[in-house]
């Protein structure tokens, strides 16, 4: 649902709520509504502006400056996607790739690739002291064999559960999901890499694997993938609301007129072959309708009209606040929930305030900087191996910047800031801490040794 490929899914969903002639008389679904998505897209905002990275232990210029590899990889655009393919299946992968893979080999643009790679095209185990990291992961990737040119489903296998072993092989996936031949050298010109062959060693002789789970909140376990699916069953739920409301427009807000001891003249039979046979004929306001009597109807024919089913407004209208309340399912609160205007169609695009984008920021920083900072260190590790580099492999720290204030929001911020501080009852650490949600009292300091040097220097 989140990349737009759910007709299906919302077809199985009509046909879940509607007997067959019904469905048939609804005509084509409507997608355009999908809380899921706008939800998700709207709560993904950690990465709005590129995330500030320091490192004590060296210099990271190689890696994240405008040059940098992790930069010139589009890291951090990508990580907009991630965000939300986290928030709405509660985990995803991020995989490390180095152009070229291995040393010796030559490429016109040596350097890293990070890839997303979503839940349901991966198994992984963890160790049971570390419950939610992986140690295994075998991973389904689509490749076309070099030498038949032929598409074949193949398991990218990395196995670290034995330390003193670690393996790397690239194998045939079954029909039946079962792990087939080797064909590493097929793919990768080689046999599967084990013990000392095993690519990703960090400098302390620990085998790793080139990906990182991110997760949207630290459970404790590899996958939490239900918590929230009220919110997917909902937006199915809305789309089956809006497909009717496409239906009552179309088909029926108009007074219906019937007959009785009359029959249309010129019908056409119908999908008889379906269950939903049934007679009709195409009419417009120009048309001219002509009935026969009934034959067998007795006494005066009868022609009258029903009143208008229901109002299109009305219904538009409670279809909006059950978005409201699959909104709110997703633990968004009421108050963060925004319309364009009082006109319930503006309930068509459900709107997240900027004051509730900065509270999902607070929400999901911690769990998606220790992933960040995991990316870094293993992204320093590879290029130093691979490319050449000197990176510092530990000792990332990653801020983010938060959603900025209006005018009005900074007006009084800085207004009882200062009048803090003039009383007494807060230091400049503590302001600067309070400015920017996400920085340390470390970092505070460093910010205002930097500012009165600067300011030293500059004025």
């Amino acid at each position: 649902m989140i990349i737009g490929a759910w007709a299906d899914d919302l077809e199985s969903e009509l046909q879940r709520h509607l007997p067959p002639d019904r469905r048939e008389a609804w005509g084509p679904s409507d997608l355009s509504s999908n809380p899921f998505e706008q939800i998700t897209r709207q709560l993904a905002v950690l990465y709005s502006e590129n995330p500030s990275v320091t490192n004590a232990n060296g210099d990271i210029t190689d890696l994240l400056s405008r040059e940098g590899l992790a930069t010139q990889a589009g890291l951090w655009p990508l990580m907009q996607r991630v965000q939300q393919m986290v928030i709405g299946l509660r985990e995803a992968f991020v995989r490390i790739d180095v152009v070229p893979h291995t040393q010796g080999a030559q490429s016109r643009a040596p350097g890293l690739r990070y890839r997303l790679v979503t839940p349901d095209f991966v198994y992984t185990e963890a160790d049971p002291d570390e419950p939610d990291v992986p140690i295994y992961y075998q991973e389904l990737r689509l490749r076309q064999n070099p030498e038949t040119k032929d598409l074949e489903w193949v398991y990218d296998i990395l196995d670290i559960r034995d330390a003193s072993n670690p393996t790397f092989g690239m194998f045939l996936a079954g029909k039946d999901g079962s792990i087939g031949a080797d064909v590493s050298v097929t793919y990768m010109g080689h046999d599967t890499h084990k013990g000392s062959g095993y690519p990703y060693f960090d400098s302390q002789g620990n085998p790793f694997l080139p990906v990182v789970l991110y997760h949207a909140e630290k459970t404790g376990h590899l996958f939490d993938p239900f918590f929230g699916s009220q919110m997917v069953y909902g937006s199915l739920t809305s789309a089956v609301l809006f497909t009717m409301w496409i239906h009552l427009v179309r088909d029926a807000c108009w007074s219906q007129k019937y007959v009785a001891g009359l029959s249309v003249a010129g019908l056409s039979a119908v999908d008889q072959d379906g269950i939903a046979r049934r007679s009709s004929i195409s009419t417009d306001p120009a048309s001219i309708l002509v009935f026969t009597q009934d034959p067998e109807a007795q006494g005066q024919p009868l022609v009258g009209t029903f009143a208008t089913p229901t109002d299109p407004h009305s219904l538009l209208e409670s279809i909006a606040k059950y978005e409201y309340r699959v909104a709110a399912a997703a633990g968004i609160s009421p108050a963060d929930l925004t319309r364009t205007s009082g006109d319930p169609r503006s309930g068509y695009s459900l709107s997240i305030s900027k004051a509730g984008q900065r509270e999902a920021q607070k929400k999901y920083a911690p769990t998606f900087r220790m992933g960040d900072e995991e990316l870094l260190a293993k992204s320093a590790i590879l290029s130093n191996r691979f490319l050449g580099t000197s990176l510092p492999e530990s000792g990332y720290r990653v801020s983010y910047h938060s959603i900025p204030l209006s005018p009005e929001e900074m007006r009084a911020q800085r207004e009882d800031l200062i009048q803090k501080m003039g009383a007494g009852l807060m230091s400049p650490v503590q302001a600067i801490m309070s400015m920017y949600d996400d920085m340390d009292e470390r970092e505070a300091i460093d910010y205002l040794i930097k500012v009165r040097s600067e300011r030293a220097q500059y004025t």
